[in-house]
């Protein structure tokens, strides 16, 4: 699943239209397809398929979806060593690290969990990013930051929070893969070439994503050949392909029309999405504390992406 806090270029002026209508059916309609592949990765990891098949699947083939979307827009990513360079480490951040480990921990954990480590990935962008002093403190967005992690330890502290005690090792390793989204984000936000755009950067980050998993796939012996009649693992694999593809681009849509900050609220509806596909494909039931953690990690996406960063001038950043 790619990051949620893509770079491009500033929205056109959208109509109210768009706002008010298309804009927020747009938002339910990708978050709740998203929260979907998170329940599918799990069919698949559960029937046996390898986490390294899995994200070639989701790279290469959702990759070569937009490829055709960009030969019909006549945009295509460039071939250049500056964003060949560019769309390498994007996709290492964004897919080919954080893919495998996400499929990985996907059979140990609720749905519902799995998804909660896509809205921590802008939290943590914003730690990234103090670290790296590119923007002011702004104690608001520290706050949210805090209201993430509370919701993490409303999920690995309480008895109970988990089906089985077990299972916090997995929430671990789940909110490693979120960290790497969030050094994709701050990568972005740092070194995207400036006429860089949405869609022929993400087709640029899958397929060189997709790419570099191949030899890993090929040392682990972890490819997910298609067959026919297809296995479960390879119809959850498809699937997850399209809707991939699909979401980026009506994601690219949304960024565009209406705003990144707004379509960053997509990271919230997914989470909710996966506790509704949890209960109808598992059964399974969010504890009062899994609850409590999507409330606290909602407050914290909403102050930390809301609120207009303050950057800090090169001088300022020399004196202190």
């Amino acid at each position: 699943m790619a990051s949620d806090e893509t770079k491009a270029p500033a929205a056109a002026p959208a109509s109210s239209f768009a706002k008010l209508i298309v804009g927020p059916l747009a938002l339910l309609a990708m978050g709740s397809i998203w929260g979907l592949g998170f329940a599918l990765s799990k069919v698949a990891g559960e029937a046996g398929a390898h986490p390294v098949g899995l994200i070639i699947w989701e790279t290469l083939g959702s990759g070569a979806l937009l490829l055709m979307v960009c030969a019909m827009l006549g945009r295509y990513p460039r071939p250049n060593r500056v964003y060949l360079r560019n769309y390498l480490v994007n996709g290492l951040l964004g897919f080919t690290i954080p893919g495998p480990i996400l499929f990985w921990a996907a059979p140990h954990l609720p749905v519902a969990v799995l998804t909660l480590m896509i809205p921590m990935a802008p939290l943590l962008t914003y730690v990234l990013i103090l670290f790296s002093r590119t923007e002011r403190f702004d104690p608001v967005r520290a706050l949210g930051v805090i209201a993430g992690f509370v919701g993490v330890g409303c999920i690995v502290l309480p008895e109970g929070s988990l089906p089985e005690p077990g299972q916090v090792g997995w929430v671990l390793l789940a909110l490693g893969a979120a960290s790497f989204y969030a050094l994709q984000n701050l990568y972005i936000a740092l070194h995207s070439p400036p006429d860089s755009d949405v869609l022929t950067q993400t087709t640029g980050m899958l397929l060189l994503g997709g790419l570099t998993a191949l030899p890993l796939a090929a040392g682990m012996d972890g490819f997910l050949w298609p067959t026919f009649p297809m296995t479960i693992p390879v119809q959850a694999a498809a699937v997850m392909l399209v809707i991939n593809a699909g979401m980026m681009m009506l994601f690219v849509w949304v960024v565009r029309t209406v705003g990144p900050v707004f379509a960053s609220m997509t990271a919230n509806v997914i989470t909710l999405a996966g506790v509704f596909w949890g209960w109808v494909i598992f059964q399974e039931t969010a504890s009062g504390w899994i609850w409590a953690a999507i409330a606290a990690m909602a407050l914290g996406v909403a102050l930390v992406t809301l609120r207009r960063p303050v950057p800090i001038e090169r001088g300022d950043r020399t004196e202190s």
